[in-house]
């Protein structure tokens, strides 16, 4: 099973979100990107790929021992971006980071909680040990394309200040298809329990 662990996106922060994504990706041609949806935005905090189904009980059971660990978390939307840069952009993104300044950190302190639940349980390393930077996938390129201009970032309207409690760690399964991923949760776990 392909596995990662994530927060999710509250709705109404989504349907925000949502509505300046709609105003915002309009020089981002839809022959080169795929919007992903909206049911599918979440927060990754660790992606663990392909894991054995006899690991799964204990890399829940790491994930719910991160989770006990955390209080809910206060997030907010922080500012628009692309991976790998803005000069080869294949996905774009919206970022997340902690919302207040007393919880600085404790975003990026969970995530790497959850990358060494998969180290100690699957014994894979997360997101090829790249520096964590909390974001929102809102779009995939669908073949190689275009550095973005300075000017387009310039004519992006305004995002909007979005902030949300988190409070629920989830360990998702990603099934590929050719439509797209479909999620299924396969565990919740509350934060600060």
């Amino acid at each position: 099973m392909r596995l990662f662990a994530a927060l999710d996106i509250p709705a109404e922060e989504a349907e925000e979100l949502h509505a300046w994504w709609e105003t915002a990706n309009v020089d981002f041609h839809p022959a080169l990107w795929r919007d992903v949806p909206m049911r599918n935005w979440h927060l990754t905090l660790a992606f663990f790929g392909d894991v054995d189904g006899r690991d799964t009980d204990d890399l829940a059971e790491a994930l719910a021992d991160c989770a006990s660990c955390y209080p809910p978390l206060q997030l907010a939307v922080q500012g628009f971006g692309a991976f790998p840069s803005l000069m080869r952009p294949r996905v774009l993104w919206v970022g997340v980071a902690d919302g207040q300044a007393s919880t600085t950190g404790s975003l990026m302190r969970l995530a790497r909680c959850c990358r060494l639940a998969g180290r100690a349980t699957v014994r894979k390393r997360s997101a090829r040990d790249e520096p964590f930077r909390g974001h929102v996938t809102l779009a995939r390129a669908s073949q190689p394309a275009l550095p973005i201009e300075a000017e387009v970032l310039q004519a992006m309207p305004e995002m909007p200040q979005l902030a949300w409690t988190a409070g629920t760690l989830r360990l998702i399964q990603s099934i590929l298809r050719p439509e797209g991923a479909q999620y299924r949760i396969l565990e919740t776990f509350p934060l600060g329990e």
